[in-house]
């Protein structure tokens, strides 16, 4: 058994071990120290052979980096108050967004809206036309011996019919 987890362990530096083999692996590594330390002495032997540089660190190595950071003073140096910048500029957002809504109102009551302008515009453009229509009729009559109109109630109709016996 511990041959198999050695020829294991050699696989996996050598990147020679399949996805699943090595999760199973790994897994194994995590509660065994012994293990991880035959791990970490293989991965040294690997680069030595391939001539890498390698430093060799000690296993409590970043426990005592996390010890020395602990043991360090805090200093407590005041900061620089932002919330102020904020509280200000939030005014002068406030402040244009009812300059705007005075300008727009007061523009709003200097041109009052008028809900019927487009019907009345309209209603203008028809009794235009209507003169014009009436200016055309009137041309058409002066102008022509037969009148094309048929709008006109109590004139003679364009047409007459005349007959005439010979005796």
């Amino acid at each position: 058994m511990q041959e198999q987890l050695n020829e294991k362990l050699s696989l996996l530096v050598d990147d020679e071990l399949d996805n699943t083999q090595a999760y199973a692996l790994l897994k194994a590594l995590q509660h065994e120290t012994e293990l991880q330390a035959k791990l970490r002495r293989y991965a040294l032997i690997s680069q030595a052979l391939k001539s890498e540089q390698c430093s060799l660190a000690s296993p409590d190595f970043a426990d005592k980096i996390h010890q020395k950071l602990k043991q360090e003073p805090i200093y407590f140096l005041p900061r620089k108050k932002t919330h102020d910048n904020f509280k200000k500029s939030a005014l002068a957002v406030a402040a244009s967004v009812v300059l705007a809504v005075v300008w727009f109102s007061a523009n709003q009551l200097q041109h009052p809206v008028q809900p019927y302008a487009d019907v009345n515009a309209i209603a203008q453009r028809s009794v235009q036309a209507e003169q014009m229509n009436a200016r055309f009729k009137e041309y058409l009559q002066a102008h022509d011996n037969v009148w094309y109109v048929n709008d006109n109630v109590g004139n003679s109709s364009y047409a007459r019919l005349a007959s005439y016996q010979q005796k």
